[in-house]
């Protein structure tokens, strides 16, 4: 298939597609036709996007993706592998978290204090 059935199937754009190629989730076989060189994508792509897709919900990133789909597709993956694999993603969105809950306490203390600035400052002056 070529470029436009694929984004069409897969709901990306073409350059969404590229992009996805140039981070290895994708791949194209170069066609030639007669003068022309198109590139062309197996089916088999779109079931890649889809795993990138819920990779990307588990917060990785698409450079990470590329190569976690090449090995998957190229041997079959334990358990055990799988466990460590989500405890190492559920031990980073926990730091993420952690951290979002800092950064809550600091703004959450800012705007106290604002709030108590503005309050004297109408007291002070009413």
């Amino acid at each position: 298939m070529l470029i436009g059935d694929l984004a069409r199937l897969s709901g990306l754009s073409k350059d969404g597609i590229r992009h996805y190629e140039e981070m290895g989730i994708v791949y194209s076989v170069p066609r030639e036709a007669g003068s022309r060189i198109y590139r062309e994508y197996d089916p088999t792509n779109l079931d890649r996007i889809e795993k990138a897709r819920q990779a990307q919900q588990l917060g990785l990133t698409l450079k990470e993706i590329g190569p976690l789909l090449d090995v998957h597709e190229s041997r079959e993956v334990t358990e055990a592998e799988t466990i460590t694999f989500l405890e190492e993603r559920l031990a980073v969105v926990q730091g993420r978290i952690a951290e979002l809950r800092r950064m809550e306490r600091f703004i959450e203390a800012k705007l106290s204090r604002h709030r108590t600035l503005v309050e004297s400052s109408i007291a002070s002056t009413g």
